[in-house]
C-alpha cells in the first residue's frame, strides 16, 4: 500500500514556544534567543489566550520570564484559568517522539484495515483466480453483468459493486478502497479521519506518558 503523509507540525495538541530574555539581556536583540529559557504553552481552546498572544508577540523579546509569568497570573486571575504547560518537552524536546509515535500509529490503522479488507474478500479473490475464464471478465460477468452466466443476482446491488471494485484491486495490483463498510463491518466499521487522527493523538499521549512516568522512576531510584 502506498501511502503518503505530511510529517510537518504534527504534535499531541497544538503548541506554541515563545522565548524570553535573561534578566541580564532584557533589552538585548531577539537574535539571542537560543539562549533564552523556553515555555511551551497550549491554545487549545484559548480564544482569549490568543487575543493576549498576539499583544505581547511583539514585546517577548525584550521580556524576561519573570516579567511574563508575572503578566500570566494576572490573566489567569482575571479569567480564573491556568495555563497548561507542555509537561513532554524534558522527554521530547524537538517533537521526533511524538511524531513517530502519531506516523506509526496512522500508518498502522491504514495497513489494519487494509489486510482486513484483502482478508474479507481472500474467497471470492480465489474463486476469480480459479474462474474458467480471465479473471477480470469473470468478476465483471458475476458482479456487474445481470446478462452473464456467471451473475449472482443473490447479492445486493451495492455489495456487488463495493466487491468488484475491491477484487479488481486485488488482481491489479491497485489499492483496495479503506472505506469499505461491507469488509469492515464486522471490526467496528469504517474510520473517518477525525477517528484516526484522535486513536493517532492518543497513542502519542500513552507514549509520552510513559516516559514521563520511566523518567520520574529514574530519578527516584536514582
Amino acid at each position: 500500500m502506498n501511502v503518503t503523509l505530511n510529517s510537518n507540525n504534527y504534535r499531541f495538541s497544538s503548541m506554541r514556544t515563545v522565548h524570553f530574555a535573561t534578566a541580564e539581556d532584557k533589552n538585548t536583540s531577539a537574535a539571542h534567543s537560543s539562549n533564552r529559557d523556553q515555555v511551551t504553552i497550549s491554545q487549545e481552546g484559548r480564544d482569549s489566550l490568543e487575543v493576549l498572544a498576539d499583544k505581547v508577540a511583539n514585546q517577548l523579546s525584550a521580556m524576561t520570564k519573570e516579567d511574563f509569568m508575572d503578566m500570566l497570573k494576572q490573566w489567569e486571575s482575571e479569567n480564573q484559568t491556568k495555563l497548561e504547560v507542555d509537561p513532554y518537552r524534558k522527554v521530547d524536546p524537538d517533537g521526533s517522539i511524538a511524531n513517530k509515535t502519531y506516523f506509526e500509529s496512522y500508518l498502522g490503522q491504514l495497513i489494519e484495515q487494509e489486510d482486513i479488507i484483502k482478508c474479507y474478500y481472500a474467497d471470492a479473490y480465489k474463486e476469480a483466480v480459479s474462474a474458467p475464464i480471465n479473471s477480470l471478465a469473470f468478476i465483471s460477468g458475476k458482479y456487474l453483468c445481470d446478462w452473464s452466466d456467471y451473475f449472482d443476482s443473490s447479492i445486493p446491488k451495492q455489495e456487488r459493486q463495493w466487491t468488484h471494485h475491491q477484487l479488481w484491486a486485488m488482481l491489479t495490483g491497485s489499492n483496495v478502497a479503506l472505506n469499505d463498510p461491507y469488509a469492515l463491518a464486522a471490526s467496528g466499521g469504517t474510520k473517518t479521519v477525525d477517528e484516526m487522527d484522535a486513536i493517532a493523538k492518543q497513542a502519542v499521549k500513552d507514549k509520552l506518558d510513559a516516559l514521563i512516568k520511566e523518567r520520574e522512576t529514574s530519578m527516584t531510584e536514582a
